[in-house]
């Protein structure tokens, strides 16, 4: 994780601040099965996005803490975050998003996900 936080880091330094955005983001999700919550995660992250030519470019690396219900804050499994990706929009009219996730767990098995997104506007 500190091989990636020095890269971001330069990343931040190397873009241009005219064409670049910083930002600080959080997200909260509610894990359900069958209608009953079971489950909670938190993230608080830094991100950077930035535009050359057609493309869309963003970064964020962060922490978050997994909590099962009835687990009090600061208590649960904690994890490092880290998402980077692209998006472009062809035609004026459709839009693809490909973006790289990764919940780096201190004591369980890592996650890892590629998401597409695709959107046609007409």
């Amino acid at each position: 994780m500190k091989k990636i936080l020095i890269i971001f880091i330069l990343m931040v330094f190397i873009v241009p601040t005219v064409f670049a955005d910083s930002y600080v983001a959080s997200r909260q999700e509610l894990w359900f099965s069958d209608s009953s919550y079971y489950k909670t995660s938190h993230h608080i992250k830094i991100g950077k996005n930035f535009k050359h030519d057609d493309y869309n470019f963003f970064g964020e690396i962060g922490i978050g803490e997994d909590l099962n219900e009835g687990t009090p804050v600061g208590s649960g499994s904690s994890f490092d975050y880290l998402r980077f990706g692209i998006s472009k929009t062809f035609f004026n009219s459709f839009r693809v998003n490909l973006n790289y996730r990764s919940k780096m767990k201190t004591h369980d098995r890592d996650l890892n996900w590629i998401v597409i997104n695709t959107k046609y506007r007409f």
